[in-house]
Formats: structure tokens, sequence, C-alpha cells
């Protein structure tokens, strides 16, 4: 496989527009918010002796609003994230806001500009993505495409992820074919608008900027020399793992081998990347158990009062590089949960406790991980640590399955926020596409985001997806079944699933 496709540093119209929207939005509702709290003279006076503590809310809006995932369109199975996003973006930085700017005796701002110019923020961040979608729906910010496939089944495949994700931003014009397959053969499609011999002449004549790539591995080494002119152009050309890693933000386990993971690594900055990790780890932990210590009191007392058995429970668990360790979590479940083995939790699940559905709901079953991220066998964010039993059934038929212990688990992940709650095999298995999408993108600033990504899902409460991912789904499902994990001293209380 070739990778022959990097975004570089362009800017696409739709950033822009709500990059450039936001940024007024938010000048404009902190100039709003002290005229109608004080009025037009005393608020210009007001507005030239705290210029700098307004300027400081506006980059923390901005901030935040990068951070937290605001300039990504939104998919067919996110509409409702893209809804609910700004109410939560938008109060998790007026709350910094708050702690930053008012926090102290001698307030910079006062506490009734602070409300109305968060109110206003939110309404114009609202406002400004329903005009967004509504030009969207009239043909405008969208890129014209054409698609290059050497089979109907490829070229099916990639018209299928641009529709589940239709607010693409890509208008596909037709279809440039190559191989054996003739072009009478793609019905159902967009028009076929002529083959690769070609392609320069029909990117100019249908004024395509976007040349979306559906072909094997092979024929893509055989096209590059058809490619390359294009790019010099300025044609962008994107195979069918850069297109799932823009869209869905996961890498397709069918469409990537052993070269492209090894190209996805070649990230110099990793060793930094993960010191900077390790330091926010020890800062962010502490402060959580000085917050999280009284909540775990709490939550250990109801847990004591509505079912028998201890409060914290310890379960095995397969971490960096392979080796196990020992979790820690508050117990959700009854202690005879898996007294006939390890099972997958389901959609409405006997096991769990009255006390421990509301643990689970808004996570607080998780806090005691904290300490795992003390002692540096998790991190705040990477993938999801795996019980060692699941893990050998999960490797032997999910391909790169080992590559997410390659980094620390996490106490929540890309593939938590995005995929919030795995429920079997099939799930697992999209799950890793989120976690592979992780590994390969790793940075400070996506940490911060999916930090800020888990509040939000936190706030709505976890959920269940459909499981119809693997073509294997009947012999995994066995394989569970046979998957006997009985309690040992290292799982006392055993009863808790991933």
């Amino acid at each position: 496989m070739v990778v022959i496709f990097h975004r570089g540093l362009r800017v696409s119209s739709r950033h822009l527009f709500l990059t450039l929207g936001d940024w007024s939005a938010i000048v404009l509702a902190q100039l709003s918010a002290v005229y109608l709290r004080l009025g037009f003279d005393v608020g210009h006076e007001y507005l030239l002796d705290n210029w700098g503590s307004l300027v400081g809310a506006v980059l923390i809006y901005v901030l935040v609003f990068y951070a937290g995932g605001m300039y990504e369109p939104p998919t067919r199975t996110r509409r409702v994230d893209f809804d609910f996003l700004p109410l939560v973006v938008t109060g998790i930085a007026a709350g910094l806001t708050g702690l930053v700017l008012y926090a102290r005796p001698q307030m910079t701002i006062g506490r009734g500009i602070w409300a109305i110019s968060s109110v206003l923020i939110l309404v114009l961040a609202y406002a400004l993505r329903r005009l967004f979608m509504s030009l969207v729906r009239r043909g405008l910010f969208l890129k014209r495409a054409m698609v290059l496939c050497d089979h109907p089944d490829r070229a099916a495949d990639l018209l299928r992820l641009l529709k589940d994700n239709s607010s693409s931003l890509y208008s596909v014009v037709g279809l440039a074919v190559c191989g054996a397959v003739p072009p009478a053969a793609y019905v159902g499609t967009p028009p076929v608008l002529g083959t690769a011999e070609r392609l320069s002449q029909l990117t100019e004549a249908h004024d395509v900027s976007v040349l979306l790539l559906s072909v094997s591995p092979m024929r893509s080494h055989e096209l590059l020399s058809r490619l390359r002119p294009l790019r010099y152009v300025g044609v962008e050309i994107m195979d069918y793992v850069s297109l799932s890693e823009e869209l869905a933000q996961e890498i397709p386990l069918a469409h990537i081998n052993d070269e492209w993971l090894m190209t996805a690594a070649l990230n110099s900055s990793v060793m930094q990347i993960r010191k900077i990790k390790r330091a926010t780890d020890i800062v962010v932990a502490s402060l959580g158990l000085v917050i999280g210590v009284p909540i775990m009191l709490l939550a250990g007392l109801l847990i004591k009062l509505s079912s028998p058995g201890p409060v914290v429970y310890r379960q095995t668990r397969v971490g960096l590089g392979g080796k196990p360790y020992v979790l820690y979590k508050l117990r959700s479940m009854r202690t005879d949960a898996e007294a006939h083995g390890a099972v997958w939790s389901g959609k409405t699940d006997a096991r769990v406790t009255r006390v421990g559905y509301y643990l689970r709901k808004w996570r607080i079953d998780e806090i005691p991980q904290l300490f795992n991220i003390l002692k540096g066998e998790m991190s705040l964010v990477g993938p999801r640590p795996e019980r060692p039993e699941f893990t050998e059934k999960l490797a032997a038929f999910i391909p790169f399955y080992d590559e997410r212990h390659l980094v620390q688990p996490g106490l929540t992940g890309w593939a938590q926020v995005r995929y919030p709650y795995a429920a079997s095999f099939e799930a697992a298995a999209r799950k890793l596409q989120f976690d592979l999408y992780y590994i390969k993108n790793m940075s400070f600033l996506l940490d911060i985001s999916i930090l800020l990504r888990t509040f939000k899902t936190i706030f709505v409460g976890l959920r269940h997806e459909d499981d119809s991912f693997l073509p294997h789904a009947d012999k995994l499902e066995e394989l569970l079944v046979a998957a006997d994990a009985p309690e040992t001293p290292s799982q006392p209380n055993g009863g808790e699933t991933p």
C-alpha cells in the first residue's frame, strides 16, 4: 500500500467559515454583554480598563471550541452530538473562563457580564451551525470530486462512506474507471466519465478539485505515474483510508496492512508526546483524586448499603506491551455476576446493581483508576484496557488488534467518545478502528479534545451501539461462551465487564 495523500496545512472553506464566525460571535457577545449590562458610556470605559481580561476570555473560548470538536461536520450517526455540542462546549468554556477570570476576590469582569456573554455565545454558536447546515443543503462549501475505482464493489464502498457521512462536503460528479471491469458494469452509481488514461483531461473538463481513490493496493502502485501530474496542478488525491480518517475519524481494518501501519508509525515526536502525557497524567490525576475521594466515599457507602460485597474490586487487564496489571474500579455489579465465566455486558444487563447503573452512567466507578494512572500503569487518554481472556480471542479474529498495546491504556480514549460502549466482539473491532486513529494522530491537543468530549459523554450518559460489524459474529460469540474465566485471587470480586 502506498500513502499518496497528505492533508498538509490547507484550510477548508468550512473550517474558515465556522472559525471566523465563532471568533466574530465571541467578540460580539462580549461587547454586547458589556453594553447591555453597563450602558454605552460606562461600558466604553469598562472596555478600556478591562480589555486584557476580555481578550483572555475570547482566547479561552476559541481554544475550547477547537479542542471540543466544534469544527467537525456532523455525520448521520452524530447528528444529536452536533446539536448538543455547542451547549456542552460553551458550558465548559464558560466554566474555565469563570475559574480563570472570576474565581478571585477582586474580579476583573463582573458576574453579570460573564453570564450574559455566556448565553449570547451559546445562542450565536448554535445559530451559526444551523446556518452552516442550511448553506450546505443549498450546495455551498462542497468540493467537486471524482472517484477513481477498479471495481464496482470498491466504488460502492466509497460511495457508502460518503453517504453515511452526509455532511462530508464532497460532491461526486462521476467515476473514472480502470482495470479489467468494463464501464458498463458500474450500474446504480454516478455516471462513468471515462478511464484512467484520461485523468488529466477529465479533472480539467469537470472542474474536479479532489480525486477519491478506491482501488486495490497493487493498482495504486500502477497509477502513481498518472496521479503525480494531478498533484502539481492542485488536485487533492485521497485514498479510502485517508477519506475514512477524515470523515469517520477511524482507520478501516479491511483497507490497511503492515506497510500502512509502518508508515503511520513514523512520528518523530512520539517520545516528546509521551513525556508531556506523563506530566499531564500526574497533575490531572492528583487534582482528580482531591475532588474524587469524597465522591468515592459517598459512592462506597451507597454500594455497601445497596448490595453485599466489597466496594472496590480488582481485575486483571492488559496494558502497555501486552503486560497484565491490576485495575481498580468501584463495584457496579453483583458479586456472582460471572459465576459461569466472563461475558459481555448487554444493553439491559440484569447483573448491574441499582446503584451500579448510575455509577456507570456517570462514570463514577472509574475514579479509582486515577491510582493506576499515578502508578504509571495507565494514562488519562489511550485505548481502554481489555481483560486477558477477551484479548486472546479478539487478537485471533481481529487483524492488528495487538497494535493498541503499543501505547498506554487510558481512562478514556478516542474510541470511548466516538463509540462509547463495546457490548460485543463486533463493537470491539469497530472501536479498534478508532484506537488506530488515535495511535496514528496522538497529540496533546487531541488528548485535550478527548478529555473535553468525555465530559460531554458523561453528561449524556453511556450508550450501546448496534453490533453489525464483523462477518464472523456467530463464531466470535461461540468463542466468547467458551472463554471460561473463573475468578482468581487477583480478581476477588469478579462480576465486572469491559
